[in-house]
Order: C-alpha cells, then sequence, then structure tokens
C-alpha cells in the first residue's frame, strides 16, 4: 500500500508568477499549494468530481506557508502533500517542495472543512460520504487553523469582485486573496520579499460576486498585516500576514 506521504508529484514555477525581481510572489508560493493539493486529490480520487456527487466541496480555512528558501525563476519542484489530522470537521494537510537538489525550498499546512453546498454551511457528520484515509501525524511547521489579533489598521484601497475571480463553487477562488493583498504592496516592500520567511492565510467569509470590498494594513515588528474587509455583507473576508525576517 503507497502512503500519501510516499507519492512525489512534480511542478514547474511559471512566468506569470515571477516579480520584477526575478522571485516567486507570495501568491505563487499559494498557488503551488493548492496545485500540490489538486494533482493529489485526482490522485487519491476526494477530488472535486468526487465531492460534488455528494454536494459537498472541499474549502480552506487556513494556509500557511513557510519559505525555507527564496524560489528564483523558473524552476521544476517536486511536492509532497499528506492527511496530517483531523479534529471535528477541520482536516489538516501538510505540503513540502524541494528543488531539483532535493533541498526543501518551502514547506506548510492547511485547514480544510468539507462544504455542504446547498446550505453554504460546514459538514459536521463524523465519517465523509467517501474514503478519507487516516493522518499521518507529522508535521512540517507549527500552524494554527485560526489567529485573531487586534490591531489599527489603515485603509489602502477598495475594489470590487469581478466575474473573472469566481470559480466553479461560486465564491471568489482562494488563490485570489494572495494576489489582493499583493496588489497593495508597496515598491519598499515588494523589494524585500527576498526576506520573506512566512505566509499566513485565514479565510473568515466567502466573497461573491459583486461584492464590494477593502483592503487595509498593519504592521506589527516584521510582521505585515492585511486585511480584506466585505464593505457589502460588514464582515471580515480574509486575513493574510507576512513575516520578514
Amino acid at each position: 500500500m503507497v502512503l500519501e506521504k510516499d507519492r512525489v508529484y512534480e511542478l514547474r514555477t511559471e512566468l506569470a508568477d515571477l516579480n520584477e525581481n526575478n522571485l516567486l510572489k507570495p501568491n505563487g508560493y499559494q498557488k503551488l499549494f493548492v496545485q500540490l493539493g489538486d494533482m493529489h486529490l485526482d490522485k487519491i480520487e476526494i477530488n472535486v468530481d468526487t465531492t460534488m456527487e455528494n454536494n459537498l466541496a472541499w474549502a480552506f480555512i487556513s494556509m500557511s506557508i513557510e519559505i525555507v528558501k527564496p524560489i528564483e525563476g523558473i524552476v521544476k519542484l517536486k511536492g509532497r502533500t499528506w492527511h496530517s489530522q483531523r479534529k471535528g470537521p477541520f482536516y489538516r494537510r501538510e505540503y513540502l517542495f524541494t528543488n531539483e537538489e532535493g533541498v526543501v525550498v518551502a514547506q506548510g499546512a492547511s485547514f480544510s472543512v468539507l462544504l455542504d453546498m446547498e446550505t453554504r454551511s460546514v459538514y459536521r457528520k463524523k465519517e465523509a460520504p467517501f474514503y478519507i484515509s487516516e493522518p499521518l501525524e507529522e508535521f512540517t511547521i507549527d500552524a494554527k487553523r485560526n489567529k485573531r489579533v487586534k490591531l489599527d489598521y489603515t485603509k489602502v484601497d477598495e475594489r470590487k469582485v469581478y466575474n473573472s475571480y469566481i470559480d466553479c463553487l461560486g465564491h471568489v477562488n482562494n488563490t485570489r486573496y494572495g494576489e489582493f493583498a499583493y496588489d497593495i504592496l508597496r515598491d519598499e516592500e515588494i523589494e524585500k520579499l527576498n526576506r520573506l520567511k512566512r505566509i499566513d492565510i485565514y479565510f473568515r467569509s466567502e466573497l461573491r460576486k459583486g461584492d464590494v470590498f477593502s483592503m487595509h494594513k498593519a504592521y506589527e515588528g516584521d510582521i505585515l498585516h492585511i486585511r480584506g474587509e466585505n464593505e457589502s455583507k460588514k464582515d471580515v473576508a480574509f486575513d493574510i500576514t507576512f513575516t520578514f525576517n
């Protein structure tokens, strides 16, 4: 029997995800994590086709990415991922990326739930209607599914959800949030992305077509906090932190 952790996938960075300094943008790391997860879920047959047959979908609650060695240019990577923990409706998954020399360049974890597509609520039954393997409790980093901090944020932008942001689940695709955060970085913040060590993303509330949302920033030492507030629903849509060394 092949363990989840033993499966290795080949990935490649894309030109559009590199910035003017040839560094992978923060949202590029997020896309790699999502791509690896999708490839693996296809392989073990619990992808969107399987879940949608049961009117369910995987939805991220949070994602934490540790950058061990900044990725530069278009490069080939090898990735591994495995289900590492389940607590109630929350599933934790690990991600590990190495370069062609076998050196770890990025690692991290995500927390997900199964979303009932009819009620848009968390599926809380003890057993899923399809097979999910038992977790292998080996963790890459310290990560939490939720974290809240009280800060004085400064509003820096206001945007609207356009058609291109919406995916097959009827909400803004999770990878867009990383793009929104990158869009409000100042030039001096982009210049120090070679010192970016960690990205934490907390998905709080769905953004839907036509929603207006505002972008906010706050600093806490070497941590840049970015918040997206849904002005249409008057709630917090997402929180993202960039931690620099």
